[in-house]
């Protein structure tokens, strides 16, 4: 047994008093009208002390009184290991620790921590058990063993995570370890703030047939949480000095509003601006700040407000880069006309997501024209043959990109191989009044933006004329005309991209140059082809980079490169990539760099980190529903308990409720002591 308040048992001196009632004579004076005492003899009359307890009962109903009420005040409160009593042989135990960010709230950390030291302590010398830390995913922090110092070792190693609450895999692994348990009982103990957020209904996950859930429930009852759950940054102009502005998402978690909440933007650790936000209950608010430069290199923004009892998601981080264009070299026929050549160069020119740094061309492609571009469009302009080819092939190779439209004046060729198939003569679709696109690869990424509805119909362009392309057998046909003739076709000549459109970039073949879908068309290819990959504002702790996608130069795809990866904790590892894909996890909350070894300051990649914006949503579900729903109906009613361990002060005072049975039993032995002090005979002096 503990006590909330052990100071009120210095309460049980008070036992004192009636032993002191008890062991000394009252006097009782009753005066008795006498009509004269001239006549008798006056005796001094003496107070003596009694050296014994008369009245046995009347004393322990009294003394007992004391004691209980002292007790009572002194907040009882049986303490017992966590787990379930039980006899029968020993039991496999899985210790299921909720690690999640949501348990940074106050102390529910530490208390989760203390309960599952009860877990091993209440283990038996027969019984076994696993450490299990479990966030939106669940590892097994220790292996299965009897050695209590080895769990707690785990323990002494465990800590919080920046990720969010997801309970199926917890399960799922504690089913699997209790499923392959030999042992006669087994139990899983769920140490967890219940966060509703982090239980789907529909994810039918449950405990092996015969197997017990002991639940300790860490929430509290009304969670004040305050957020920021994102940063919108918005660019302001698409020429001259690059500026972008910045708002932020607050929201309040809790049925209070907040008139007046401090929001502060900082660039690279600097404040920057503060705003204010008026955060209504259980409800958001937009936090808005003025203009700011983006410098030539990339920036780190955070917007922050004062910290609460969970300061986890009191900031937010974004990094901000300068807008960097796409380098696209143009080769146009020398005698092309300049209405034909108006549409594709007013295309490149409109791009501003991101902008196009278009340098045009005629005629032979030499090794200075390629240098520095990332992509290189051949309008209708003679392929290049012999060295010029090899040297576009070796661009492609490094990781270029190579679109070449198809028209009238294009010859009949094959590029010295550097085409995906073969360009045969044109084909005339007047006769028909002409042909549309029907067949799309919507998978693919030129196309993925056209599917949604209201995104742009490319059906909707008539194509007089086309020339026949037979494609190679490796090569990716991404659209068709209606009569199965090959409108776009794709290879991948080392790491960069060929594609081939055979229906011209003109006003002759066909009206596709003069629809609406025509930009975002040709916007595409140029993404695509330049393996543009808008950089993120951030990501969210969890996710993965593929470090290999990081280095577009001619080396990047085949050569070794090794990355330094430097975590917000400033811990660093080592990565190497050649060849191939190498993923990095980001596990903290804040600014990872990323750093290729023996390269310049401008290949450093930031990437800011946040957490799980539903994480912050600290509403909780009902433990009971939830063990229903996991515990198979044999082992539900036997095993499935809530047991209040390892709580704090004012976890155990709001559960606990044996103090009133204390007082109710103090009301009764007074009553009682005050009927047997009314029935039992007076005696006092005799005077005469």
């Amino acid at each position: 047994m503990s006590f909330l308040a052990p100071l009120f048992l210095a309460g049980l001196g008070l036992v004192a008093i009636p032993v002191i009632i008890h062991l000394t004579q009252r006097q009782r004076r009753e005066p008795i009208a006498f009509p004269s005492l001239m006549f008798l003899r006056q005796i001094p009359f003496r107070s003596v002390k009694r050296q014994r307890i008369r009245h046995w009962l009347l004393f322990i109903l009294r003394a007992a009184a004391v004691v209980l009420l002292a007790v009572a005040f002194a907040r009882p409160l049986l303490d017992r290991p966590l787990g379930i009593t039980a006899t029968g042989g020993g039991r496999e135990v899985v210790i299921l620790l909720d690690h999640s960010y949501s348990m940074g709230y106050g102390d529910r950390w530490d208390r989760g921590v203390r309960a599952a030291r009860r877990a091993v302590e209440g283990l038996g010398p027969d019984d076994r058990a696993t450490l299990v830390l479990f966030a939106d995913r669940a590892v097994a922090a220790s292996p299965r063993t009897a050695d209590g110092a080895v769990l707690q070792a785990a323990l002494n190693g465990a800590t919080l995570s920046a990720r969010g609450t997801h309970y199926a895999p917890a399960l799922e692994l504690a089913r699997e370890l209790l499923q392959q348990s030999e042992r006669p009982r087994r139990e899983a103990v769920l140490i967890t703030d219940f966060q509703a957020s982090g239980w789907d209904r529909s994810e039918q996950v449950r405990l092996p047939e015969g197997a017990g859930l002991t639940r300790v429930d860490l929430s509290d009852p009304a969670p004040h949480n305050v957020a920021v759950t994102g940063i919108a940054v918005e660019r302001l102009s698409r020429s001259g000095p690059d500026r972008v502005a910045v708002t932020a998402r607050v929201v309040n978690r809790s049925p209070d509003p907040v008139p007046e909440q401090r929001v502060t933007l900082r660039i690279d650790g600097s404040p920057v601006e503060t705003a204010l936000a008026v955060l209504p209950a259980n409800g958001g608010a937009v936090a808005r700040f003025a203009p700011v430069p983006v410098p030539s290199r990339p920036v780190r923004a955070t917007v922050e407000i004062a910290g609460d009892a969970l300061p986890t998601d009191d900031r937010f981080h974004a990094v901000i880069t300068p807008r960097r264009a796409i380098p696209v070299l143009l080769v146009e026929h020398p005698d092309a006309p300049p209405a034909e050549r108006i549409y594709v160069r007013r295309a490149l020119e409109i791009g501003d997501d991101p902008p196009m740094d278009m340098t045009t061309g005629q005629g032979a492609i030499g090794a200075e024209e390629l240098a520095g571009r990332a992509v290189v469009i051949v309008n209708d302009a003679p392929l290049p043959t012999a060295a010029a080819a090899s040297r576009m092939r070796r661009f492609v190779e490094a990781g270029g990109g190579l679109l070449v439209v198809l028209g009238r004046r294009t010859a009949q060729s094959q590029a010295a191989g550097l085409l995906p198939g073969t360009a045969g003569q044109a084909l005339d679709r007047l006769a028909d009044r002409g042909g549309t696109l029907a067949d799309f690869d919507y998978d693919h990424p030129v196309f993925e933006v056209f599917r949604a509805p209201r995104s742009g119909d490319l059906t909707a362009a008539r194509i007089f004329r086309y020339r026949r392309f037979d494609p190679d057998d490796s090569v990716r046909v991404l659209a068709r005309f209606d009569d199965g003739a090959v409108a776009l076709a794709e290879r991948r000549v080392g790491a960069g991209r060929v594609m081939v459109w055979t229906a011209g970039f003109d006003n002759f073949w066909g009206d596709l140059p003069v629809q609406p879908v025509f930009l975002p068309f040709v916007h595409q290819l140029v993404r695509y082809l330049a393996r543009y990959v808008p950089a993120d504002p951030w990501v969210t702790a969890g996710d993965v980079l593929d470090l290999g996608s990081l280095d577009a130069s001619a080396a990047g795809a085949a050569a070794r490169t090794e990355w330094v990866v430097e975590a917000p904790s400033g811990a660093r590892v080592m990565e190497e990539t050649r060849g191939g894909a190498r993923y990095v996890s980001f596990e903290e909350q804040g600014f990872y760099e990323l750093r290729p070894v023996g390269k310049d300051g401008a290949a450093r990649r930031i990437v800011a980190v946040n957490l799980d914006a539903r994480e912050s949503d600290l509403a909780r579900l009902d433990p009971t529903e939830f063990a229903a729903a996991v515990v198979p109906a044999a082992g539900a009613g036997a095993r499935a308990a809530s047991l209040d361990v390892t709580l704090s002060p004012e976890e155990r005072e709001r559960r606990q409720g044996l103090w009133w049975y204390l007082l109710v039993a103090v009301l009764l032995l007074l009553v009682a002591e005050t009927v047997l002090a009314n029935r039992r005979p007076r005696r006092g002096p005799a005077t005469v």
